[in-house]
């Protein structure tokens, strides 16, 4: 074993760590090398589906959902703007989930 292997193989004993490899989440955001791939978004974006079928479920007021969709939706989408620019069709889709929260018909 080299000098490396055996640095790396102490630090995961100090620190009771495993050694990973790309693609990884950390604190619910992918964590990649190399060009933006649909497939890391898609996890974020079920995430926010998870959510919204989680409300529709519950027998909030209308006002209610609104005001979950626009705090925690949003701010979720916005945290998660400032590190990735998002696909248009990804976002397309999340906008139809919610617009299907409220029954509202996309044109």
């Amino acid at each position: 074993m080299d000098s490396f292997a055996r640095f790396v193989t102490k630090i995961q004993r100090i620190i009771s760590c495993s050694h990973g490899c790309l693609p990884l989440n950390y604190l619910g955001m992918p964590i990649f090398v190399g060009a933006l791939k649909f497939r890391f978004l898609q996890h974020l974006a079920d995430k926010v589906k998870l959510k919204l079928a989680y409300w529709k479920g519950k027998s909030f007021r209308i006002m209610g959902v609104i005001q979950l969709v626009n705090t925690v939706i949003t701010g979720f989408l916005v945290y998660s703007f400032n590190m990735f620019k998002w696909f248009v069709s990804l976002l397309k889709q999340v906008e139809q989930w919610c617009r299907n929260l409220f029954g509202v018909v996309i044109l």
